[in-house]
Parts: structure tokens; C-alpha cells; sequence
């Protein structure tokens, strides 16, 4: 079941800490994605056991992709018509791909996951116009948003970390987009495996209600003001966030799976 009390002993400062780590993490994540970087450590700070801290930031990350993706499909920057299936396919990859991350051992995508996020950054970072303005798309829209969706939710059920820089460049690259649109055609998807893996821990009662919410209403602040700038401002804007945060995922990962920080 739901642990809809405090379950862990929290010092009452910590309350704070946790509200201003959602909002941080909701600035990074509408921007470039990645806000789990910031989060599941905030959760795990505090005293949080793995599995509890995992099902919390599900809980809290809802609330900000979900803030996200109705900012930009109220600027007219989705375009539903092109995405819904990876909305859909996102939904139910994502709970499969949670079921089977309590069947298996994930060591070994762990172990891979900074080594391909460190190839994405070399190829963002190496292409120096990449995302500024619409390129041509190498894949139609009926093919890649039905296998992205379900490539990407089940990842994000099974694992997450990465899951809307996958999506943003993957969209740049094969569907033509520039940073702008690409940032925003990533929430829709990402708010629907979020919802789908959320409601297998919550019914595996690995979410702590009362930590969650407070770290969604930092969520909600945090992600209305970095969606914001991306609205306010042109593509090239996203560019240095997403690099930032992508060579953050990879150091994080690099220094908990080979100790080398």
C-alpha cells in the first residue's frame, strides 16, 4: 500500500530542503530534462531507502512534466496530431518496463548508461548548430513515435535517468525539429511514462504521499518558470542546459558505477 504518512523520520528542516530540491529539479527538467539528477539524491539525502525514494520522485516528477507539457501545448508548441502515439506507447512501455525492473537486474544497462548519455553529449556538443533551427527529418512521424514511445517508456519505467534527452535530440535528429519544439514534444511523452510507472509503485506501495507532494509543489514552481525561458527564448537557449545537464547524468553515473569520484 501507499505510505500516506511519514514513514521515515524526517527532521522538519528537511521538509524545506526537499520543496526547494522539487523546484530545482522542475527548472531543469522543463528546460532540458534530466531533473532526477537533482531529486532522486534529495530523496536519498534525507533518509529515504532506494526503493521508497525511486516511487517518491515517480510521485513528484508527475506534477512537474505534467505543468510542463500543458505550458507548451498552450503556446501552440505540440503538435498532438504528430505525438499521441508516443504518448500512448510511453504510457504502457513504462509499466512494463517497471514490472520488469523488479524481475531482473538492471546492473548491466547501469553500467552502459553513462557511456551512451557521454556519446549523445560528443554529438551535441560537436555539432554546433545542432536543434538552432528546422532540419530535415529522416524518419516519418507514423514510425518514430510509436517504436520512440515504446523504446523511451520502457527505459523510463526500467531505469529513467536520460529519458527526456533521449527524446529531445532524438526528435532533433530523426524528426527535424530545433531545440524549442524537440524540448516540448518531450513532455506530453514523458508526463505519460512518469503516470505509468508511478501507478505500478504505487501499487507496489513503494511512494511516501506526504514527501511526494511536497516535492511536487516545488515541482510545479520549478517547471512553470524553466518552461517560461524555453518559451521566451530562441532555440540556442537550450543548448548550454542540456549539456550541462547531460555531463552532470554522466559524471553522477560514472562516480556511482565505477567509483572513480
Amino acid at each position: 500500500m501507499v505510505h500516506y504518512c511519514r514513514m521515515i523520520d524526517i527532521p522538519i528542516i528537511f521538509w524545506l530542503f526537499i520543496f526547494l530540491g522539487g523546484m530545482a529539479s522542475g527548472f531543469i527538467d522543463s528546460i532540458a530534462g534530466g531533473g532526477g539528477l537533482i531529486s532522486l539524491p534529495v530523496l536519498l539525502a534525507v533518509g529515504f531507502p532506494p526503493h521508497l525514494a525511486i516511487g517518491t520522485n515517480k510521485l513528484q516528477s508527475v506534477f512537474g512534466s505534467g505543468m510542463a507539457a500543458l505550458r507548451y501545448t498552450g503556446k501552440k508548441l505540440v503538435v498532438w496530431q504528430k505525438i499521441w502515439p508516443g504518448v500512448l506507447t510511453s504510457l504502457f512501455a513504462s509499466v512494463l518496463g517497471a514490472w520488469t525492473l523488479t524481475r531482473i537486474e538492471a546492473a548491466a544497462l547501469e553500467m552502459a548508461l553513462p557511456f551512451i548519455l557521454l556519446a549523445l553529449w560528443c554529438y551535441v556538443a560537436f555539432k554546433k548548430n545542432l536543434g538552432n533551427q528546422r532540419g530535415q527529418a529522416r524518419m516519418r512521424d507514423g514510425l518514430f513515435y510509436p517504436a520512440a514511445g515504446s523504446l523511451f517508456g520502457f527505459y523510463d519505467g526500467f531505469l529513467g535517468p536520460g529519458t527526456g534527452s533521449f527524446w529531445t535530440i532524438s526528435q532533433v535528429s530523426l524528426i527535424g525539429m530545433d531545440l524549442k519544439q524537440a524540448t516540448a514534444a518531450s513532455k506530453p511523452p514523458n508526463f505519460a511514462s512518469n503516470i505509468g510507472s508511478l501507478i505500478f509503485f504505487l501499487i507496489a506501495g513503494k511512494a511516501v504521499l506526504a514527501a511526494g507532494l511536497t516535492m511536487a509543489a516545488g515541482q510545479l514552481i520549478g517547471s512553470w518558470l524553466g518552461s517560461y525561458l524555453v518559451i521566451q527564448h530562441q532555440p540556442r537557449f537550450i543548448r548550454p542546459f542540456f549539456l550541462a545537464v547531460v555531463a552532470a547524468i554522466v559524471i553522477k553515473l560514472m562516480g556511482e558505477n565505477f567509483g572513480l569520484f
